[in-house]
């Protein structure tokens, strides 16, 4: 999609104009770009440049709204809970772009809930950090997204305030079971056609649930390669944390080499560069056990979008894309590790 046509489908220029310069005080204020990112799926994210005047000295931002598609959410988590969860970031060592405000009036910009936050400079690229030539680079990458890991899972997530609004672990087997009930609830909800096969891993995931957690941690839920956004050889911010929840450290790594994470830095430099910077003991057998956790949880979120992609329904090729490739994709994966 050109950049031309993103600007069509969504959002006004001169409305978000109107509106940002009110909400940031400017004397005047000029949109210089508005452009909705071609990757993600979960939500539209919308990257706008501005600059303008403000007390008589000019300025210039680079600001980031995120937004329910028109037709909901793909993951079943409230696009307010996501805000809250970079409030709540936004002032740790966790590094994440700075979250600004949550907005419910639709009368503004056309479209509500939508929230903003700060664009951080850097790439996202998988295509660029892979480029030959980098291959130095991707290590010093992959061993600094370890390092930030760590730092997700011993922040101190009580004083962060998470706890007032995420579920909290009383059990071992929590860690697993309350995610695994939200999603099997959100899936079923969905009543998709009937899929042995995901019976099969609601059935296994349940049957297996790690007993031992050495620490409840905040986890990221969405780790991997184009979910943060590095400048050099560094990574600068954490981004997708749609999926975030109070659990075991172990899924976290689990998602990581579940989206390629170990093409940067081989997994056993990976997990030294982890303990070392705090993080807790790894468990490969945990790590094996949110492998499959992981393709039942995108299947819950992928498959029944399928069913809403038509002439005369959803068209945006998001949803098809989805519905189509993953579901099935995680399925045989699922299966295979747990040795059928």
């Amino acid at each position: 999609m050109s950049a031309a046509a993103g600007e069509a489908v969504g959002f006004d220029r001169d409305r978000v104009g109107s509106y940002l310069r009110d909400r940031l005080a400017a004397d005047s204020l000029e949109v210089t770009k508005l452009k909705r990112n071609v990757g993600g799926m979960s939500r539209e994210t919308w990257f706008v440049e501005v600059s303008g005047t403000r007390g008589g000295a000019p300025f210039t931002d680079s600001l980031t709204i995120r937004v329910d598609h028109p037709e909901g959410s793909v993951v079943p988590v409230s696009l307010e809970r996501e805000y809250r969860v970079f409030a709540a970031l936004t002032p740790t060592e966790v590094p994440v772009a700075e979250a600004l405000w949550y907005e419910t009036d639709g009368s503004l910009i056309g479209r509500a809930p939508f929230y903003v936050r700060r664009t951080v400079p850097g790439s996202a690229s998988a295509g660029r950090l892979f480029a030959p030539g980098n291959e130095e680079t991707r290590r010093r990458i992959g061993r600094h997204l370890a390092e930030r890991l760590a730092a997700v899972h011993t922040l101190d997530w009580r004083a962060a305030g998470l706890g007032d609004f995420m579920a909290v672990p009383q059990r071992p087997e929590d860690c697993a079971l309350l995610e695994l009930a939200h999603y099997e609830e959100a899936y079923r909800a969905a009543d998709p056609e009937p899929m042995p096969v995901v019976e099969a891993l609601f059935s296994w995931l349940k049957r297996n649930v790690p007993t031992e957690v050495e620490r409840v941690c905040l986890v990221w839920g969405d780790v991997g390669v184009g979910n943060f956004i590095y400048d050099e050889d560094r990574v600068v911010a954490l981004t997708d944390w749609e999926q975030a929840h109070l659990g075991d450290p172990m899924k976290d790594w689990a998602s990581a080499l579940w989206r390629g994470a170990d093409a940067l830095l081989p997994r056993e430099e990976m997990f030294e560069a982890y303990e070392k910077a705090g993080g807790p003991r790894i468990d490969e057998e945990r790590i094996r056990y949110y492998s499959v956790f992981i393709d039942a949880e995108y299947v819950c979120t992928s498959f029944p979008l399928l069913s809403e992609f038509g002439p005369d329904r959803v068209r945006d090729a998001t949803f098809a894309r989805l519905g189509m490739g993953v579901p099935y994709m995680c399925m045989d994966h699922g299966l295979r590790t747990i040795g059928y």
